[in-house]
């Protein structure tokens, strides 16, 4: 995915363009769970890397949990000229680099679906909208395009349609 950087932000929920220093963040909280979900996306000091990140505070962690849990967490940089692309993705901690087909649009989905939710004051389900929006079921998911199966036999005379009268 090579997008201009417009694009990517736009791809992420972001309605104008970030300068350097610059983040755009988004929050909901919920008083009854004792949870915060944050969300930003933030430009580095020199205007060319993007990263965005999803996090969940916990006011009182559930066992075995942080009270910080970082949801996800991704870096874009300029590609060629001012093509924007993805480098890195975390889930959960797990990188998700090439793990699927179509990693770096999936993950822009992803992104943009948490925070939808959080405009609307939500916390959201996250592990159904990770299911949602990494899922494989593309056509050609897993593979590079390349075509597949058997190359299908062909006669010559079905090519010159000679049907074998000859000339």
């Amino acid at each position: 995915m090579r997008v201009t950087l417009s694009e990517l932000l736009e791809k992420l929920g972001v309605s104008y363009t970030l300068s350097a220093y610059e983040t755009c963040p988004w929050s909901a909280s919920d008083a009854e769970t004792g949870k915060t979900c944050s969300a930003e996306v933030r430009m580095n000091p020199d205007g060319n890397e993007i990263e965005a990140e999803i996090q969940i505070f916990y006011d009182s962690p559930p066992p075995g949990k942080t009270s910080i849990e970082q949801i996800l967490w991704f870096k874009a940089a300029p590609h060629v000229q001012d093509k924007w692309d993805t480098s890195d993705l975390r889930i959960k901690r797990e990188s998700w680099v090439g793990k699927i087909y179509n990693w770096e649009e999936k993950c822009c989905n992803l992104f943009r679906a948490i925070v939808t939710e959080l405009e609307l004051g939500r916390i959201p389900d996250i592990d159904a909208i990770i299911e949602r929006e990494m899922n494989e079921k593309e056509r050609f998911s897993g593979s590079r395009g390349g075509g597949g199966g058997k190359a299908p036999k062909i006669r010559p005379e079905q090519i010159l349609n000679m049907k074998g009268q000859g000339f």
